[in-house]
């Protein structure tokens, strides 16, 4: 999608959309067309909305929530790259992991 497009689905500003660059809250891919943006910039772009008038957070508060959203994705794809490699392992190696992760969990509820 342009950028064009992308301003107009959200229903922002090229100011607005320029901000949310400079923050580094969106990151377009750059071709010779200009910035094309993802289905993932769309919902991000969402949520900076969301943040904004919804729930009346300024600029440092929206920094800090897309921060948190950044390394909580980037969580999520460590945990996955991890759950492959298990899975890549001998059954009683997994048995194993599941064993230690069981224990591991009781004794945090303790």
């Amino acid at each position: 999608m342009n950028e064009s497009e992308f301003r107009l689905h959200l229903q922002i500003e090229t100011t607005v959309l320029e901000v949310w660059i400079s923050q580094g809250w969106l990151v377009p891919e750059e071709t010779d067309q200009g910035r094309n943006f993802r289905e993932a910039d769309i919902a991000r772009g969402q949520l900076i909305l969301d943040l904004d008038r919804a729930m009346g957070l300024n600029e440092p508060g929206v920094d800090v929530v897309m921060d948190l959203v950044d390394q909580l994705h980037s969580l999520r794809a460590t945990l996955r790259e991890l759950t492959d490699a298990v899975c890549r392992q001998p059954i009683d190696v997994q048995e194993h992991i599941l064993s230690e992760l069981t224990r591991a969990e009781s004794q945090r509820r303790r």
